[in-house]
């Protein structure tokens, strides 16, 4: 362990001189100030162990106004402060305690009191720094349970409920600022089949699968989100409705061109997508509005036909056949009622 720093204020050299004597065989290190002045600029910069100040001291500042400066530094404020003061009155200790000193010797002091009240105060500021060090490893334990809690386990994408949280967010943000607030919800076409064709642990590796192409198909400041199941849903900040639609014909055409490998076999997937914006999209005038637009384009394109994007304009949207390159005017959101087919 490096040798611990004392730094003594006082005008007096023999108190320097005696403390230095008296510590020669220990590994402490004596620094020295002559002045309160002094001594402040030397606590900053030496950031010693403990500071023994002297009470009394000619011209400049005296005890008390040091003690003060070094308990309103944030730099200075957590070093022990033992006062040395031949006043014995209850007047001054009592001002040198409101001023921030921690303890105080009467002089002339005993070497064996000086020696016990400096090792006391290191062993009690090393035992505080200790316990706020444990508290910030808490802290940062704690964060990484609530970062896992938000998680969802078999993508690494945020969870539902975060995703909702994040979502609430950026609507407030959105409403705050004026900037548009898309929102694309995905469904993964026939997964049940896929299940049970090729077996539940290569379900899951598509999925897995799939979450990456969303995390690489959006954007840095995009919220990427495991909706539930097979579904999940990409959040785009500051985003009007055709930018968020080409983003998830791109991620759509991505899953649509890559192959699985089921051991030797050979496996395609393909997905649909909902995509609706803040305030672009018919009623959407809340977070539970803008989730019920996006899922309600998701279900027409399901109905018609999956494997395509599908979006909800003012007074219905337009959607894109990209098998056959043929527009189709989307029926209003109010005739779709019930929960769409998970497939």
């Amino acid at each position: 362990m490096p040798a611990r720093k004392i730094l003594v204020i006082d005008d007096e050299p023999d108190v320097h001189g005696m403390l230095r004597a008296l510590f020669r065989e220990r590994p402490l290190e004596i620094h020295s100030a002559m002045n309160g002045a002094d001594g402040i600029r030397e606590a900053v910069r030496l950031q010693p162990d403990t500071i023994l100040l002297d009470l009394k001291m000619p011209g400049g500042m005296n005890g008390i106004e040091v003690a003060e400066r070094l308990k309103e530094d944030t730099r200075t404020q957590g070093i022990p402060v033992i006062l040395l003061t031949s006043c014995r009155s209850t007047e001054d200790k009592i001002a040198a305690f409101r001023a921030g000193a921690d303890d105080y010797v009467t002089k002339p002091f005993d070497t064996g009191e000086i020696d016990v009240r400096i090792t006391s105060w290191i062993k009690r500021r090393d035992l505080i720094e200790g316990k706020n060090r444990e508290i910030h490893n808490l802290k940062g334990d704690k964060l990484e349970l609530e970062r896992l809690a938000a998680m969802d386990e078999m993508t690494g994408l945020w969870n539902f409920r975060e995703f909702r949280r994040r979502l609430r967010d950026e609507w407030l943000r959105s409403e705050r600022y004026g900037a548009p607030l898309s929102l694309v919800m995905f469904d993964l076409d026939n997964f049940k089949r896929f299940n049970d064709t090729f077996g539940h642990p290569a379900g899951d590796d598509a999925l897995r699968e799939f979450a990456t192409r969303l995390v690489g198909g959006g954007r840095e400041t995009d919220i990427v989100a495991r909706y539930g199941g097979e579904e999940f849903a990409i959040i785009l900040p500051h985003t009007d409705i055709l930018m968020a639609t080409r983003v998830a014909e791109r991620i759509r055409a991505a899953l649509g061109e890559f192959t699985f490998l089921i051991g030797d076999r050979p496996a395609r997937m393909t997905v649909s997508a909902g995509v609706a914006t803040y305030p672009t999209s018919g009623a959407v005038d809340s977070v539970d509005s803008l989730v019920e637009h996006a899922d309600r384009a998701l279900y027409r394109a399901k109905e018609l036909g999956k494997n395509r994007v599908e979006s909800a304009m003012d007074g219905g949207g337009d959607g894109i056949d990209r098998d056959h390159g043929r527009r189709y005017g989307s029926r209003t959101s109010s005739t779709i009622t019930g929960k769409r087919p998970r497939d």
